[in-house]
């Protein structure tokens, strides 16, 4: 199934466009602070942003990758960006998601993602989902907690491309 629009109260999820490049640049990618417990590493030239742009276009007709621009309704500000998709390393379908700062703590991640995880049950027929997160960083605990999740271990976290390693925490949740 391609990538779907979807839409909460505030939001409109969708695919991303090519000409989403600057928005994502400027909203997230090129901050430091929002890369701080993700995997990959902020981007300090706009051409990386526009080959991740590339690489999530080609992800859109994927039965196993769903990303989602985040784009407020009112104002139609690209803010961030939800995913949820097949992990090998964990033989389960995985929750990601980051907001440019100026958004954070306004719930936006937990609205869009509660209508990410009714997509994925309803349509995938997805029954579990693991989100993994950095200790150092609670408040994508929070969002996890707010969504139902559940502890499940303690795991090793690797950020910025693998260049550090912190605590991190696995949960699951069990959609039906």
């Amino acid at each position: 199934m391609k990538t779907p629009k979807l839409e909460t109260e505030r939001l409109i999820l969708r695919p991303f466009k090519e000409d989403d490049a600057i928005n994502v640049f400027e909203c997230w990618e090129s901050d430091p602070d929002v890369a701080k417990y993700m995997f990959w590493t902020s981007h300090n030239d706009i051409e990386k942003t526009k080959e991740w742009i590339a690489f999530e276009l080609g992800q859109i007709e994927k039965q196993d990758w769903y990303r989602f621009a985040l784009v407020l309704k009112g104002t139609n500000e690209l803010i961030g960006t939800v995913l949820i998709y097949y992990e090998e390393e964990v033989e389960c379908w995985e929750i990601g998601y980051n907001l440019g700062k100026k958004y954070w703590n306004k719930g936006y991640t937990t609205e869009a993602m509660r209508t990410v995880i009714d997509f994925a049950g309803k349509q995938l027929k997805i029954s579990e989902i693991v989100g993994r997160y950095a200790k150092e960083n609670p408040a994508s605990g929070n969002v996890m907690k707010k969504l139902g999740f559940s502890y499940e271990k303690d795991i090793p976290y690797e950020c910025n491309n693998g260049t550090v390693r912190r605590e991190g925490i696995q949960c699951r949740l069990i959609i039906g």
